[in-house]
């Protein structure tokens, strides 16, 4: 069989890198800092796996797992972490302590890149209002949409 029989399937794709991990989680800190609420800070990429994490001095140590699965459920569910089970609060409820990273509290959005997402911030320690403030901050440090919505 030759070479040009050959059919390669290979496209591009846009992607979050370390470095624009580490700028989330750095601009998402200093929003904390800035509105003064310690935070949990969590960046994974589009299969919810942890890129970056921080902690603010006097954050809840309970939020780091809270954090990790608000980015985990913006990532892989493709929407904020707070729209998962249609705002009823039970539902909410219910979802954190059953599904696997999987939350209905807000505070996690999605990282989406020309249509896709590319990752997923969750931040908490704060209220919901704050944890969202601070994860939208995140993804306009890297030149994004926080509001953006995958297609």
């Amino acid at each position: 069989m030759s070479d040009s029989s050959r059919t390669t399937y290979v496209g591009t794709a846009p992607f979050l890198s370390a470095a624009g991990a580490r700028t989330i989680l750095a601009a998402a800190l200093a929003e904390a800092d800035a509105i003064g609420v310690a935070q949990c800070v969590a960046v994974v990429d589009a299969g919810g796996h942890l890129l970056a994490f921080g902690r603010s001095d006097g954050a809840r140590i309970g939020s780091i797992s809270i954090a990790q699965t608000k980015a985990m459920s913006a990532a892989t569910r493709k929407r904020p972490s707070g729209e998962e089970g249609g705002g009823d609060q039970l539902v909410q409820i219910r979802l954190a302590l059953a599904a696997d990273r999987v939350t209905g509290i807000a505070g996690g959005l999605p990282i989406v890149a020309e249509g896709s997402v590319i990752g997923g911030v969750g931040v908490s320690s704060g209220t919901s209002e704050q944890d969202a403030q601070c994860a939208r901050a995140g993804i306009a440090a890297i030149g994004l949409d926080p509001d953006a919505r995958a297609r």
